[in-house]
């Protein structure tokens, strides 16, 4: 088998050591701008040719080009800080110093209140739905526990499902009839009703379906907007 060695690839003699850079802390930062300024009748100007010459210089025996390049990105980190370095990328990319403040994160960073206001509103919405049908359907309640079978099921049934029954109402339209039973009897065995009842709220101006979520929706925003205003005053931030 013959092995062809890849002269763009460097063999393992030429693989750098790993370099960890480190940034200057501001402490550091200072006493070197204090120096500098101390020194700076001292300093020698190197020309840019002169900067040029050096970047373009051979390695030293023993010095990869990959080493020689880690060893001026330590050097200028460790003379910059991290808030520079971080405003040279924001500059690069043509991002603004100072970032706007999420507020919706500043006022609710876990999302408690956003979610409880919708809860609040859910539950506040339903609890009217829920009243509104049970009040629609009373008197067919009432008749149910007071009927001259005695067992309230039995009679439910009988007047809404059995057609041969001496208690069965012809009058009813068979779809709305069945929403009846069903509701009567999950009044009387202590169930929740079901809140989508097109008969019972009828006319109520209730909202049904998915609205009811849009309106939890528009509360929790309502919500947070309150929030945000409070702070952005507390702050003193004028709209």
């Amino acid at each position: 088998m013959s092995v062809t060695f890849d002269p763009s690839r460097p063999s393992s003699n030429q693989i750098s050591k790993l370099h960890t850079g480190r940034f200057a802390t501001p402490e550091e930062k200072a006493v070197r701008e204090a120096a500098k300024a101390q020194g700076s009748q001292d300093k020698i100007e190197i020309s840019q040719e002169g900067r040029d010459a050096v970047s373009d210089a051979p390695p030293q025996d023993g010095e990869t080009g990959w080493e020689k390049q880690l060893e001026k990105i330590d050097a200028w980190l460790s003379s910059t800080t991290k808030e520079e370095f971080m405003d040279l990328v924001r500059e690069q990319l043509g991002e603004p110093q100072q970032l706007e403040v999420n507020w919706a994160a500043a006022v609710d960073p876990d999302h408690t209140i956003y979610s409880k206001a919708y809860m609040d509103s859910l539950v506040s919405q339903c609890k009217e739905v829920q009243n509104v049908i049970e009040d629609y359907y009373s008197d067919a309640y009432q008749e149910a526990l007071h009927n001259p079978m005695g067992d309230p099921l039995m009679f439910i049934a009988a007047k809404y499902k059995c057609s041969w029954s001496d208690y069965y109402d012809a009058g009813i339209p068979d779809n709305e009839r069945q929403w009846m039973y069903d509701q009567v009897r999950r009044m009387l065995t202590g169930r929740r009703v079901s809140l989508a009842d097109p008969y019972a709220l009828a006319g109520t101006g209730l909202n049904q379906g998915n609205s009811i979520d849009k309106i939890a929706k528009k509360a929790a925003t309502d919500k947070m907007e309150e929030l945000i205003r409070q702070a952005k005053a507390e702050a003193g931030i004028v709209e």
